[in-house]
């Protein structure tokens, strides 16, 4: 690249008038007018594709807030049930007992666990009996 132009160089020949003016040659100016129109040509196609891909990214973005919105929620209603379980069972319960009773998976159980401990609603302690379980105890206020 030589000067801001590309592979292609452009030559525009002219010719002197006997009159000490110059004159362009027409036929090279024809050519190199229609190539940068063909060029114009083909970017807009570009910019015109790059549009859409914006538009389907920004729906794409706008489906998955929606979602995190309602899973939110959802999780929102689980904190809900476990608080209202374990309030139930006397206010402290084990965990496995907890998810086991609630039905949910392990990760589903998990960031349910994590949010109410956030939300400074449970104490989690070790408990003694099993390592890999937890007391779950509602937090009094």
């Amino acid at each position: 690249m030589r000067d801001g132009l590309n592979d292609k160089e452009i030559f525009i020949t002219s010719s002197i008038e006997p009159n000490g003016i110059e004159k362009k040659n027409s036929i090279d100016t024809d050519i190199f007018i229609k190539e940068l129109l063909s060029d114009l040509h083909e970017l807009k196609g570009e910019v015109i594709k790059l549009q859409e891909e914006i538009l389907k990214s920004e729906q794409r973005i706008s489906q998955l807030e929606k979602r995190k919105k309602a899973y939110g929620k959802e999780v929102d209603k689980r904190v809900y049930s476990m608080l209202t379980l374990i309030s139930d069972y006397g206010g402290t319960m084990v965990s496995k007992t907890t998810k086991e009773l609630m039905g949910l998976s392990k990760d589903e159980f998990y960031r349910t666990l994590k949010c109410a401990k956030e939300e400074n609603q449970i104490e989690l302690l070790p408990n003694p009996k099993d390592q890999r379980s937890y007391i779950i105890k509602i937090k009094s206020d």
